[in-house]
């Protein structure tokens, strides 16, 4: 684990910051450790929200292994005694979610472009292809390391080696970034599956809760090392906190604030100077709750 100095999203160094802490599940399944303190932090200039700690590669690699698989669900339910095997198969997998995101895909992308003139689409980090819209794209693929079976009709590709040289119509990047330690580094290595004409979608979650209590300052940092040595009053705050981030958007007084899965909590404007930093033209963007969406052309063109 390494700590950024700087916002992910635009550079900037100019930010606010809560104490906060690596989950329990995260410091034991990619760290091979005990929690720790880590920082919340809010850029000043570009409005990102993201923990200072994050994930180098083979650490990613072994959070994501087996990925909701049965390993996975039995060590989180470990630290996370409310994350049920029901919650777990749910996620990215129920027909409902499947299909409601496959339509608001399909409607953003319409109000910018002829979908019929897409004929290649990848699906980058996107499980099996199950989000790619019915009927978008004549050849459709899916890159996800996992090695997790795809839909038919989908070429799987787990290997970023593989796609060297490849380039596509359309790269869809949806609930992705939220995960990247280096996202600007991650669409900048998308730029190399672009070609005068090619497309970019990205659409992350709009998680933006009010935060009512977590205590900045020295008293903050006690109130962690407190929590973190008194294992049942961290797990009570812990589950106290995400009910009501959940529930009610809001981080409680004295709540707890951790870094999981996702490090990086965007907005439009985030997302935007983020797709301007590594030169994608952002063409249509938009906050539809809960996520945020960004269409945007390749560096190397104008039209499609």
């Amino acid at each position: 684990m390494y700590v950024t100095e700087s916002c992910p999203c635009c550079g900037s160094r100019n930010s606010d910051a809560w104490p906060a802490v690596v989950a329990p599940f995260v410091a034991a399944r990619a760290l091979g450790g005990a929690p720790s303190r880590t920082r919340f932090c809010e850029c000043a200039d570009c409005g990102l929200r993201f923990f200072d700690a994050r994930l180098d590669d083979s650490e990613v690699a072994r959070l994501y292994e087996g990925y909701r698989g049965d390993g996975y669900l039995r060590e989180r339910r470990r630290h996370e005694w409310w994350y049920t095997r029901r919650l777990n198969d749910r996620l990215g997998r129920a027909e409902s979610e499947i299909r409601a995101r496959r339509q608001g895909l399909a409607k953003f992308l319409s109000e910018s472009l002829d979908l019929a003139l897409v004929g290649s689409v990848l699906d980058f980090g996107g499980d099996r292809g199950q989000f790619i819209p019915e009927g978008l794209g004549r050849f459709r693929a899916v890159f996800d390391p996992s090695g997790v079976e795809p839909l038919p009709g989908i070429e799987a590709i787990t290997h970023e080696a593989a796609l060297e040289g490849r380039t596509f119509d359309l790269v869809l990047v949806a609930h992705v970034l939220e995960h990247a330690s280096e996202p600007a580094a991650m669409l900048s290595r998308l730029t190399r599956l672009s070609r005068p004409g090619s497309w970019l979608y990205v659409e992350v979650p709009l998680e933006r809760p009010r935060l009512l209590g977590p205590t900045r300052g020295l008293i903050g940092e006690h109130w962690i090392d407190l929590l973190l040595r008194v294992r049942p009053l961290f797990r009570a705050v812990e589950f106290g906190s995400t009910t009501l981030r959940v529930a009610l958007g809001v981080v409680p007084p004295l709540g707890l604030l951790e870094a999981h899965e996702h490090l990086n909590f965007f907005h439009a404007v985030s997302l935007a100077r983020l797709a301007d930093r590594v030169g994608w033209q952002v063409v249509s963007l938009c906050e539809e709750p809960p996520v945020v969406r960004m269409l945007a052309r390749s560096p190397t063109t104008p039209e499609i």
